[in-house]
């Protein structure tokens, strides 16, 4: 009997001891809150002022009570989210304990006037939590304009772990036409993806914010159209999503216009493009083929862009990789290494253009935001490998012009555009100063001559009274394009002004 007593007394003490420990609070560096999600995103999008609330669970894994010393919104008293801890509303909390194995909720509510186009699209916030001297943060994501919005849901891992987010422009399998509506702005955040088969219209006068590092993607044997229809008033435009006064002159917030090979039925026209990585990037990725060295590539597919103006771009206005690409009455200025980089051989026209390089910005990846590469850059090999010729680089009536004495680099093999016969620049203004004639034919062109813009610095391309390329550009050269970027009438159809500007 008095061993069952000594028993019993010992099982009661250890369970006094262990639920002891378990009420003393943890004072440990190491611990830790864990969450039952990651984040909250409310995706609701009001077309007048409205709330919504969502909750989530705070769980405390530890073996002991935790005091959590502070709760609080990252953006204080001003934030459009407001939090419920324990019953009690509000913006900041203090001093809020979780016993051992236990969890509390949080509710959180949004508040939104959509119309406000002052608002971010993205409107984020972050609930700290302080424990122990350690700060772990819980994000709070929400639509804050009344939009179209076009989130990702899908994603491709890379072999190097790296990944790709993305949604698709409908979910119909196979062939099918989607087209989009312009009353309200689009967002895209992450990639917008054009399935094969699919193509996507996006009309006049569309406004398009996209997220850091997105972009479309036309995927092989897809096609889109652009702006086609429209008018110098009409714009389609593509930014950034950041509308605060400091980003609308900074370069590389988003990514890219990416066209992929299987289609020539893919037009851009009357379109603004500001302030992303690349412009426009048309041609065959490296994972269809290009790697192999073969030069027996199909026919190039096509890109026709036209009255589209592409500027401030961190890498490159407009890219080309075997691609067949035509186009006239463009304005592409003022990026980080390259206006035109043509790789892999080709067929490229244009007509009527101007594309000059007096960009002044901070390029993240040099050391000063001084350019040292040439602003047209066309190559015919791939790992040392020749591809494919130029089946044809020819310019009409276009000015291109840039900071640097030399703005022209071919760079093929054996040194030669070889193979090329339809290399020429018909009526031009010429920034070079080393290329031999026999592998940089001209007709009636301007070699590095004032091109007198009115404001490169702020993308004012319009030609001075004194420049040297007013009325020396030639109609039959000039790709029956009637009318300069801005709809007006050139002064001298017979002698239009260089580039796209009339005067």
């Amino acid at each position: 009997m008095k061993k069952l007593f000594y028993i019993s007394l010992i099982a009661l003490l250890c369970n006094s001891f262990f639920s002891c420990k378990k009420d003393q609070i943890i004072t440990n560096s190491n611990a830790r809150l864990s969450f039952s999600q990651d984040s909250i995103l409310f995706d609701t999008v009001f077309t007048k002022i409205g709330s919504t609330t969502k909750l989530f669970r705070v769980h405390n894994r530890n073996n002991g009570k935790v005091n959590i010393s502070s709760i609080r919104l990252a953006r204080g008293s001003a934030s459009y989210y407001r939090l419920n801890v324990d019953g009690v509303p509000g913006k900041s909390f203090s001093n809020i304990e979780i016993a051992a194995g236990d969890s509390m909720y949080i509710f959180v509510e949004v508040t939104i006037d959509p119309t406000n186009q002052s608002n971010p699209f993205i409107y984020r916030d972050s609930i700290l939590f302080d424990l122990n001297g350690n700060e772990q943060h819980f994000d709070l994501v929400a639509f804050g304009q009344n939009a179209y919005y076009h989130m990702p849901n899908q994603k491709i891992i890379f072999s190097n772990s790296s990944a790709l987010e993305y949604s698709l422009d409908t979910n119909i399998v196979g062939p099918a036409s989607v087209t989009w509506k312009n009353d309200k702005p689009h967002l895209i955040y992450g990639y917008l993806v054009v399935d094969s088969l699919h193509h996507l219209t996006i009309p006049p006068n569309t406004k398009i914010y996209v997220h850091n590092s997105g972009g479309i993607w036309v995927y092989r044997y897809g096609s889109i159209s652009i702006g086609v229809g429209g008018t110098s008033t009409t714009p389609v435009t593509f930014q950034g999503d950041r509308l605060e006064q400091e980003y609308q002159d900074v370069p590389g917030q988003w990514d890219r216009i990416w066209i992929n090979e299987g289609s020539t039925q893919n037009q851009i026209s009357y379109t603004v493009i500001k302030n992303g990585y690349i412009g426009v990037h048309a041609g065959y990725a490296v994972f269809d083929g290009l790697s192999t060295g073969n030069s027996g590539l199909s026919i190039p597919k096509g890109l026709n862009i036209n009255h589209t103006i592409i500027q401030n771009c961190s890498y490159a206005g407009i890219l080309g990789h075997y691609y067949n690409i035509t186009g006239g009455d463009n304005v592409v200025v003022n990026c980080g290494q390259h206006i035109l980089e043509f790789d892999y051989g080709g067929s490229y026209s244009f007509f009527q253009c101007t594309f000059a390089n007096y960009w002044n910005q901070t390029n993240n990846s040099q050391a000063s935001n001084a350019r040292t590469t040439p602003s047209f850059y066309f190559n015919n090999y791939y790992n040392g490998n020749q591809l494919n010729s130029f089946d044809s680089l020819y310019f009409g009536n276009c000015i291109m012009d840039g900071t640097l004495a030399e703005e022209f680099q071919f760079d093929t093999i054996a040194g030669t555009i070889a193979g090329t016969e339809h290399l020429k620049f018909d009526y031009c203004a010429l920034k070079t100063g080393s290329l031999p004639q026999n592998t940089f034919p001209t007709n009636n062109c301007l070699i590095s001559q004032n091109m007198s813009f009115a404001g490169p610095s702020t993308y004012n391309f319009k030609l001075n009274s004194n420049s040297a390329a007013n009325g020396q550009g030639n109609f039959s050269t000039n790709g029956n394009y009637a009318t300069d970027i801005n709809g007006s009438s050139f002064a001298n159809p017979n002698n239009p002004n260089m580039g796209a500007y009339g005067p």
